[in-house]
């Protein structure tokens, strides 16, 4: 299991770093959390002088009626106060969440691919970082007050009764201390039941994508039992969490309860003895009473809330492993980078604009490997500028990797590739990929119409003709057709020709030097593999094009043809 870093135990420092706009979110809780503070100080004061008032002081209500009237606008402030904290708390969380959100995928973008899981990829990014509305909207808010509500009781209860205050003073350290003794388990519960969650994803990404082929042969029923065992497994680490963080409340709880009693035994004593006499003892005794609670209250729903947060961090963890992770050579950093990542920024290769003309490509001595497998073949190939090339190697020989490596998708073990006689390594991988237009053997759709999937191949938004001219070159269905994600109203060949108006859309609009195509018309019949090949032909002059097939009809439309 990855190791998680380790973070502050009470302020994630990388989330203000990493996260636009969490650093003011925190001035504006530190600025509400003042003003909160002054309600409970103020609350507390007119409450007890209305009690004392009522009942030493023998004042009737039209004479408390100022007071009243002050106490109900300190209550509806502080609610107004507490309602504008959890609408910037929420607005600060969904910034937050899209920031690391996109931060994650460009990053995993500049990765080599295959490398983790898209299950548990996909519950992280989705799941995982929504963890973090507990850990902004209420802990974050109620550790400014945690810092800020018992330094003003005690100051105010110093004031009115020192001996009181002493005793706050010195049983509040008692919430912190079980609040990290505590803590400390639940993150380590907390961690598990993240990596408990991410195996459950990833298992469920898995079976869904190969369903079919377990139907197909009797199997699925099988996973039944495997998915039992895997979601009890998360059921029980789930209660045990819970069980925690129930048991820490009651802790929490129980040492607060206790240190209020002392409060109370010692007032209750002097009153009882003449110590606090009048109506000025009894407000006095009141104030105390009423602010003791207070100055445990933030401690306590801060550890509370830490612990409902805890999920949250864990998967935050996750996230900043990623980001830490060394991407390809010559990828551009992430844009919203640490001031720390700086003096790494310096040392950047040079960022190359995208390329110009067709060019030469060239795999020196390239060797390329998958975990668990033997590493593929070393490769050494030239494909010439401006020139059609077709691989025709046995299936599992790494055409398809040698498309996906010229995208930076896999990174050979050794050898290099290169541009022009520029290594891939020294190029800009963005500047690169704006110059490559790429059908894979397999295009991935989302749900919507034909041409919104199309639309999908180029950055910025493509007119209804320009559209409608690669559907048409593609042979494609009608572009007002409705599909789904999982390729549901589609053909396999449907589907192909869907990806193939997209790679001509790339071409037509970025006018992209290098077209890359992996088993173009490998579920097509006859006719219509001549059709698309006679569309394609206008779009490979002057380009180079590298074709991945073992169709008889594309391979007579190559200059050049390779075989390993």
């Amino acid at each position: 299991m990855t190791q998680l870093a380790p973070r502050p135990a009470a302020l994630d420092r990388r989330l203000l770093h990493r996260a636009r706009g969490a650093s003011v979110y925190i001035g504006v809780c530190a600025g509400l959390g003042l003003a909160q503070t002054a309600c409970v100080v103020a609350g507390a004061w007119l409450t007890a002088s209305l009690v004392a008032g009522a009942f030493a002081g023998g004042r009737d209500l039209a004479d408390l009626g100022p007071q009243l009237t002050a106490l109900a606008a300190v209550l509806a402030a502080r609610a107004l106060l507490a309602s504008v904290q959890e609408a910037a708390a929420n607005r600060a969380a969904a910034g937050v969440k899209s920031g690391l959100r996109r931060q994650a995928l460009e990053h995993l973008m500049r990765l080599p691919s295959g490398t983790r899981g898209t299950g548990e990829t996909a519950n992280l990014l989705v799941r995982g970082v929504d963890a973090l509305d507990a850990y902004f909207a209420r802990y974050l808010p109620q550790l400014v007050l945690a810092v800020l509500v018992p330094a003003a009781v005690i100051a105010v209860m110093l004031a009115a009764y020192p001996p009181a205050a002493l005793i706050v003073l010195a049983t509040l350290p008692l919430i912190p201390l079980f609040g990290v003794l505590i803590g400390r388990h639940t993150k380590a519960r907390a961690e598990r039941q993240w990596a408990s969650t991410a195996a459950l994803a990833h298992h469920f990404a898995d079976l869904v994508a190969g369903l079919p082929t377990l139907k197909a042969f009797g199997r699925a029923d099988r996973q039944a039992g495997a998915i039992r065992v895997t979601t009890g497994e998360y059921r029980r680490r789930s209660m045990s969490l819970l069980r925690v963080a129930f048991c820490s409340a009651l802790v929490l709880e129980l040492a607060a309860s206790l240190s209020v009693a002392v409060v109370a035994v010692t007032v209750g004593v002097q009153l009882v003895h003449g110590g606090l006499a009048g109506e000025a003892g009894l407000r006095t005794a009141l104030l105390v009473l009423i602010l003791a609670p207070e100055a445990y209250l933030p401690l306590r729903n801060a550890g509370a809330h830490y612990h409902a947060s805890a999920e949250g961090l864990a998967a935050a963890d996750k996230v900043f492993a990623i980001l830490a992770e060394t991407p390809e050579p010559g990828a551009a950093p992430a844009p919203d980078a640490e001031p720390a990542d700086a003096p790494a920024l310096a040392a950047a290769p040079h960022i190359a604009p995208p390329l110009q003309r067709a060019p030469t490509i060239m795999f020196r001595r390239t060797v390329f490997a998958y975990p668990g497998r033997d590493p593929l073949p070393e490769l050494s190939l030239t494909v010439p500028a401006a020139q059609t090339t077709v691989l025709t190697a046995r299936s599992g020989a790494g055409k398809s990797t040698l498309l996906a490596a010229l995208l930076g998708f896999r990174r050979p073990r050794s050898g290099s590739i290169a541009f022009d006689g520029a290594d891939l390594a020294g190029l800009d991988l963005e500047a690169v990929r704006r110059s490559i237009a790429w059908l894979p053997q397999q295009p991935v759709l989302i749900d919507g119409t034909v041409a919104e999937n199309v639309r999908l191949a180029v950055p910025h938004d493509a007119s209804d003709p320009a559209v409608a001219k690669a559907i048409a070159a593609a042979h494609a269905p009608d572009g007002r057709r409705r599909v789904a994600a999982n390729g549901a109203g589609l053909s396999a060949g449907e589907a192909a020709r869907v990806g193939l108006a997209r790679l001509l859309l790339r071409a037509d609009l970025l006018d992209t030097p290098v077209l890359l195509l992996d088993e173009p018309t490998a579920h097509l019949d006859a006719d219509t593999e001549h059709a698309v090949l006679e569309s394609l032909a206008p779009y490979r002059e002057g380009r180079t094009v590298l074709i991945a097939s073992h169709r008889a009809a594309v391979r007579a439309i190559a200059d050049r043809e390779v075989d390993w």
